[in-house]
């Protein structure tokens, strides 16, 4: 499971305070546990400081990437903070994301061709949200075909069928569970990844049904979360369900992270 780290996302206060103060300590810790915790990725969501965007790119990039061994996503609809954070990461950044809207794909395109990152693909189009599963299909193989054309490696490619809370609507979750198994079905070989707090979206006890949404998508092959590493429950729920769904050959990661697990148990 390819995990993107969620945490370092300016919608949160206490992140959008420390970005707002240049509060080092703070934003270097968050980014750092979430590393420590088995993220490939650190989400870094600068969008709500507004017009303070790019100089806030422009400090906190290369204050991560002294301190990180994990690549970056850099997750904005703004393009020109989008490019001002592709020049600025060193080595291949995610790009959080491209979609099927005619501006993104006018606006994101050309960074994605020039700097080369790999991209996370929304099945959102000029149409709106999908509301079914062919349609979310038809535009990742849209969106797919594309990428292909343009020469962007499908290996460095991430779709997403996007999740909506089941709080608005309570088929959100089977939704994105069908459209996923018909992307994996459909396009061999793309990686799909999902927000999954998303789901849980204004609903109590949140991490339970974050956790057990994950474990759904799972079962149906989904490659990569975008989540909070530092949700221990989510983190065993990955790796239970991993080992569950024949996606672990000889169980070597669960077993590694029940030994991980109780080596801390006895230092504590």
């Amino acid at each position: 499971m390819i995990i993107v780290g969620e945490r370092l996302n300016s919608s949160r206060k206490t992140v959008c305070k420390a970005f707002d103060q240049r509060d080092e300590k703070y934003i270097v810790d968050q980014a750092k546990k979430q590393e420590e915790a088995g993220a490939s990725y650190i989400d870094l969501n600068t969008a709500a400081l507004l017009d303070k965007e790019i100089e806030i790119l422009e400090w906190t990039i290369p204050l991560l990437q002294k301190e990180l061994n994990v690549p970056l996503s850099i997750d904005t609809p703004n393009p020109e903070a989008m490019k001002e954070g592709l020049i600025l990461h060193k080595g291949q950044a995610l790009l959080n994301s491209l979609s099927g809207e005619s501006e993104r794909i006018k606006t994101f395109l050309p960074l994605i061709k020039e700097y080369k990152p790999c991209v996370i693909v929304l099945c959102l189009d000029d149409s709106g949200l999908p509301e079914t599963s062919d349609k979310e299909l038809s535009i990742a193989q849209k969106m797919v075909k594309l990428l292909e054309k343009e020469g962007v490696e499908l290996d460095d490619v991430f779709v997403d069928p996007l999740v909506q809370t089941i709080g608005a609507d309570q088929n959100a979750a089977n939704l994105f569970l069908e459209s996923l198994e018909k992307i994996n079905k459909n396009l061999p070989g793309i990686k799909t990844v999902a927000g999954i707090s998303n789901v849980s979206f204004g609903l109590p006890r949140r991490s339970l049904l974050n956790r057990t949404f994950l474990t759904l998508a799972i079962s149906k092959g989904l490659d990569a979360a975008i989540l909070d590493p530092l949700d221990k429950e989510i983190l065993r729920a990955i790796h239970s369900a991993q080992a569950l769904s024949g996606k672990d050959p000889y169980l070597k990661n669960y077993l590694a992270f029940v030994r991980k697990e109780n080596q801390r148990k006895n230092i504590r």
